[in-house]
């Protein structure tokens, strides 16, 4: 009968889930091979698996004993410290190492942008957006950044860009993936349109993602707002009663956005609301 080794015991464990038996088989075998790094990267992750802040801490000791760290090393401490421990800047501090061991990682630089502005590190995410090619999916995240410090206008250019070059690389009619993706980017443009009070083009954004997301009855009820903020009131009427009979519950979208825009009142009149 073939002999497996602790390691490969280990892997057969983690496959089927059965996580105490992956530690019963590395632990033992990492008190008499204490600088196999293999083991240590395998017991590692298996820890991190495991909930509680102990489990996290054990993980880490383990990551750390590793001397050089690979780029996947920092990212499996930053991803303990901010799933495991809760601690964003270390987990920033961690990717960023990453990042200049392996600065052509993609994977890394999402990460890495993802949590600069989870910390609100928005200058740091920009000088790296910076340093990016520039795809389609970097110009979104680009738009995303200025969407959330309300520069409109650079949002509005960024979301641009990214669906030129998503068109020019993907067919967003017929693959399903590239369209919805397509679909996602337009809505984001779509609501940078209506807080910069472009109407014209938010209504026209808005009619797109609703053919995209079909669906969603919150794109059509979108589409009617903008309808009602261009005096177009009984279109507006007659799309916000169409939606609102096959989705009761977007009543609360509606009277949200009556809040933030006041002039949508005679709307909320003309439904009985």
């Amino acid at each position: 009968m073939a002999r497996y080794s602790p390691i490969e015991l280990a892997q057969a464990f983690i496959h089927t889930g059965e996580l105490a038996d992956a530690l019963e088989a590395l632990n033992p075998y990492l008190e008499a091979n204490p600088d196999d790094e293999t083991a240590l990267r395998l017991r590692a992750a298996v820890l991190m698996r495991l909930p509680g802040e102990d489990y996290a801490r054990a993980a880490l000791a383990d990551i750390n004993k590793l001397d050089p760290k690979t780029a996947d090393d920092y990212i499996q401490e930053s991803v303990i410290m901010q799933m495991g421990l809760g601690d964003w800047m270390a987990a920033v501090k961690a990717t960023e190492q990453a990042h200049e061991l392996t600065p052509e990682d993609d994977r890394i630089s999402e990460r890495l942008l993802m949590l600069y502005d989870q910390v609100g590190e928005v200058d740091k995410a920009r000088t790296l957006l910076a340093t990016l090619p520039q795809t389609w999916r970097w110009l979104q995240l680009a738009g995303d950044l200025a969407q959330k410090a309300h520069e409109s206008e650079t949002a509005i250019d960024r979301y641009s860009g990214a669906l030129v070059l998503i068109q020019q690389k993907m067919d967003t009619i017929n693959n399903p993936i590239a369209r919805n993706v397509m679909g996602m980017i337009v809505g984001s443009r779509a609501a940078v349109q209506l807080e910069a009070g472009h109407l014209v083009a938010a209504e026209a954004d808005y009619a797109i993602v609703a053919d995209v997301f079909p669906k969603d009855l919150s794109y059509s009820l979108m589409v009617a707002i903008t309808y009602a903020l261009q005096d177009k009131l009984d279109d507006a009427v007659w799309l916000c009663r169409t939606v609102l009979r096959d989705e009761p519950s977007l009543e609360a979208l509606l009277r949200e956005k009556a809040a933030t825009y006041p002039t949508l009142k005679p709307l909320l009149e003309q439904l009985g609301l």
